[in-house]
């Protein structure tokens, strides 16, 4: 039989960790590394300013698009203001390919000092049917302009080169705005709003309770109807009747007068 050595097992070197007392396997990873960051301070802090600047930029680069909804429309949207508003909605394509146009245009303009102040929001018109129906929106994805509360529909979006200069060559002034009835800021275009979430409110009931409420309004019209003929109804029968006593009165008055000759006849008779 063979014989077996056995060799020697040497214990694997431990490092040396500057500042650090005791066994390294027993301690955790920040009691050994801090020390050791600690000691390249100066190393660390250009690193952090770099990242901190990175994380600046991405941030500002960042595409700050307001998501606009029937709540807070009227308080974000002011008569000052100019805006690029995409109406658009979840299970639209062509809107999800005007989506990166959209965002890039936004950033783009941010970086404009002439029209930085342009702001870019966008409205889910299944959530917002107020919204899409005082725009009149018929089909998707539809892309507004609003400067004074005068508001034109973005006739190009293929590129954001076509978004942008909508806004920045004043392309706008070339495309006549919805004034009067069809101005979304204006009473009717409230009333088609308030109209749109109305269909939206009710349509989410269950048929039965539609036509309960149908049945209730048509029955407590009705009524009302009724009740409103009998209160016209009787201020006419009095008038009726009263003219009626009158007449009577008035063909009485002979009848009395004739009634008392008579009766002063008589008494002459017998007095003679």
């Amino acid at each position: 039989m063979k014989r077996v050595t056995k060799l020697p097992i040497n214990p694997l070197p431990t490092a040396k960790f500057s500042g650090v007392r005791g066994d390294p396997s027993s301690l955790s990873l920040s009691q050994l590394f801090l020390p050791q960051l600690a000691t390249h301070g100066s190393i660390m802090k250009p690193v952090y300013s770099i990242l901190v600047l990175v994380i600046t930029f991405i941030t500002f680069c960042k595409a700050a698009i307001v998501q606009l909804t029937d709540e807070n429309f009227s308080d974000l949207v002011k008569k000052e203001d100019e805006w690029l508003i995409d109406f658009y909605a979840d299970w639209c394509g062509y809107c999800k390919r005007l989506e990166p146009k959209f965002q890039a245009a936004d950033r783009m303009l941010k970086f404009d000092k002439t029209h930085s102040h342009v702001q870019l929001g966008k409205v889910n018109v299944d959530n917002n049917p107020g919204l899409a129906a005082r725009f009149f929106i018929s089909r998707l994805p539809t892309l507004v302009h609003i400067k004074d509360r005068e508001v034109r529909q973005v006739q190009s979006t293929r590129t954001d080169n076509d978004i942008i200069s909508f806004v920045t060559l004043e392309q706008w002034r070339d495309v006549k705005p919805k004034n009067g009835l069809l101005s979304p800021f204006s009473l009717f275009g409230h009333l088609v709003g308030f109209t749109g979430k109305l269909v939206k409110k009710v349509s989410s009931y269950s048929p039965w309770t539609l036509i309960g409420l149908l049945t209730g309004f048509l029955i407590l019209s009705f009524g009302l109807l009724v009740l409103s003929n009998k209160k016209t109804a009787s201020p006419t029968m009095a008038a009726d009747n009263t003219e009626q006593q009158g007449s009577k009165d008035t063909e009485d008055i002979p009848k009395q007068i004739a009634n008392r000759a008579s009766l002063r006849e008589r008494k002459s008779k017998r007095v003679d």
